[in-house]
């Protein structure tokens, strides 16, 4: 409050050397009028003061500031793809509109680039392919051999165990004939021990031993030996296919199983297969984005342009700089004293190159920088809300901002105030004697203050006064200076 107090003082006095002049000129001529009559003998007269009323009307506070053109919006362009610049339509200073290309790529590059990816991708989903079929065919050999394996494995088991059988079966029937004839040969030799050699019965019973010993020289020579000798041969020789088409089997099982893609191959397979048909995707789109080209998204100055038509860019490399030419702002830095007095959605009359427009306070930062002569200012943003084509961003504005308002308010010119360490005060005459009295003082403008407290619309406010005034000094009031009330 006491900076604010320090301002309006100044103002005062500003506004006090600017009439001071003529009111010397004015009180002098009458100083010297009443020189001459009190030369006359006419009676002793107190300081020469003008005075003026109060008034009631409204007063608009209002902050005079200047401050610099701009954009609400810029938008730093990168490049949206690598490739080749083929035109760069646009320059620093160039006014554009939205929709308006401002950039070209080379698509010749961009036609070979998009090639080339989609030749890997088909030759990718073919590896893929192929190696998919030849799992299949693997797992399928897999299947069959592991199928067949367990067939024959029980085949050649059951095999054996009847080869077994039939050779047991030949050993025992020819054993068992061998016995019998042995043990038949035995009984006839004891009993041809009986007998007399030469009698008819001994001959038989010799010839029969005889016979027997034949018998058990030729038993494994009868059909039935020979039926079975053949049936074990043809099992043996039916192992034997059987083994042999088992070690076919376990060999195919084996490279099959050798070739059959693992979790960790399938994996790889799928993941180079999808990164193919991503980079082609990926490439496809950079494609119609080149194809496209930079285009303005809306009506735009460039500010900045460092594109050069033929230079090969990489993705996100920084080409130009757009500020929008139809949402534009006046920025400025306030002190502490003219930020007491602003707030969001101010109206404010904004001079832009002698035109005039219109505007409101749109942004006040939250935080102070200190200038060079270490203040601490505040930036504040005016919105235009009737900008037009004619606006050049970076120019002067001259700004107006209508702060607080009041209206029907007591109001004092402003070089009528004065101000100390107890604040603010008027003289006042009261029956030709000088009254100083304390007021309370609101809004004011370069010319009228608002006084709260302390005065009423009859009072005979002293407007200037030739001399120092003092509390109970008696004074001769010149003529009255109506203050005219505001409409």
């Amino acid at each position: 409050m006491a900076g604010e107090k320090a301002e309006t003082k100044k103002k005062k006095q500003r506004k006090k050397h600017k009439k001071l002049p003529i009111i010397i000129a004015v009180l002098a001529v009458v100083f010297m009028g009443i020189r001459v009559v009190g030369s006359m003998g006419a009676a002793p007269v107190g300081a020469f003061v003008t005075t003026t009323s109060a008034v009631r009307g409204d007063l608009q506070e209002s902050i005079s500031t200047s401050g610099t053109v701009l954009s609400e919006e810029v938008k730093v362009i990168f490049a949206p793809v690598s490739g080749t610049l083929a035109e760069v339509n646009v320059e620093a200073g160039s006014a554009v509109k939205a929709g308006e290309q401002l950039i070209s790529y080379d698509m010749d590059k961009m036609e070979r680039i998009l090639r080339q990816s989609a030749l890997q991708l088909e030759k990718s989903v073919a590896v893929y392919d192929n190696a998919v079929a030849r799992d299949s065919d693997n797992q399928a050999d897999l299947r069959e051999a592991s199928t067949n394996l367990d067939v024959l494995n029980r085949q050649i088991e059951d095999n054996k165990t009847y080869l077994k059988k039939l050779q047991d079966d030949l050993a025992q029937s020819q054993r068992d004939t061998s016995n019998a004839l042995a043990e038949e040969s035995y009984e006839l030799q004891e009993r041809l021990r009986e007998l007399t050699p030469g009698t008819e019965e001994y001959n038989e019973i010799s010839n029969q031993i005889a016979r027997n010993s034949y018998l058990q020289q030729v038993a494994g020579a009868s059909d039935y030996v020979a039926q079975m000798q053949q049936e074990i041969a043809d099992v043996q020789e039916r192992i034997a296919g059987y083994e042999e088409y088992k070690a076919r089997m376990e060999s195919q099982k084996t490279s099959s199983e050798a070739a059959v893609m693992n979790s960790y191959d399938k994996t790889q397979q799928d993941a180079d297969n999808e990164l193919a048909n991503l980079s082609y995707q990926e490439t496809e789109e950079e494609y119609y984005i080149a194809k496209k080209g930079i285009v303005a998204e809306f009506d735009a100055i460039v500010t900045e342009c460092s594109a050069v038509p033929g230079a090969g860019v990489n993705s996100g490399m920084q080409l130009l700089t757009l500020e929008d030419s139809r949402n534009l702002k006046v920025s400025f830095e306030a002190t502490k004293y003219d930020l007491e007095k602003l707030e969001l959605g101010q109206k404010a009359d904004i001079v832009i190159s002698g035109r005039t427009y219109q505007g409101e306070v749109s942004k006040i930062n939250r935080m102070a920088v200190r200038n060079a002569t270490n203040t601490p200012m505040v930036g504040v943003e005016i919105h235009l809300t009737d900008g037009d084509d004619q606006i050049i961003l970076g120019m002067d504005a001259k700004l107006t901002i209508y702060t607080k308002k009041v209206e029907n308010a007591i109001l004092v010119p402003v070089e009528a105030i004065n101000a100390d360490r107890d604040g603010d005060f008027l003289y006042v005459v009261e029956n030709g004697v000088v009254v100083r009295r304390a007021i309370v003082c609101g809004i004011s403008s370069d010319i009228y203050a608002e006084v709260k407290e302390g005065l009423t619309e009859e009072d005979v406010i002293v407007l200037t006064s030739m001399s120092n005034l003092e509390e109970g000094m008696a004074v001769t009031v010149l003529p009255t200076q109506q203050t005219a009330p505001l409409q």
